[in-house]
């Protein structure tokens, strides 16, 4: 059996953090483009519905890549 330690689960979990955000935050900022270079406010509205899938979509991709390092690691530890 075959631990992994707290530390490279903590690198891990940094690495793909970054993503994570990434992907919540360029839909956002690319609706907020079209709004504001379009004049209209009512796409603002469409956030508060598109927003949790965005977020909901950047947790299971960022949960997935840290299984995924971590399957990884403990194999090569084998």
């Amino acid at each position: 059996m075959n631990l992994i330690t707290d530390s490279e689960i903590k690198r891990i979990v940094k690495k793909h953090t970054g993503f994570a955000i990434f992907l919540v935050f360029i839909p956002i900022i690319f609706i907020q483009l079209i709004s504001f270079f379009s004049g209209d406010n009512q796409l603002n509205y469409l956030l508060f519905y598109i927003a949790p899938i965005f977020t909901i979509g950047a947790c299971a991709h960022f949960i997935q890549r840290v299984l995924i390092d971590i399957n990884a690691s403990s194999a090569v530890n084998t």
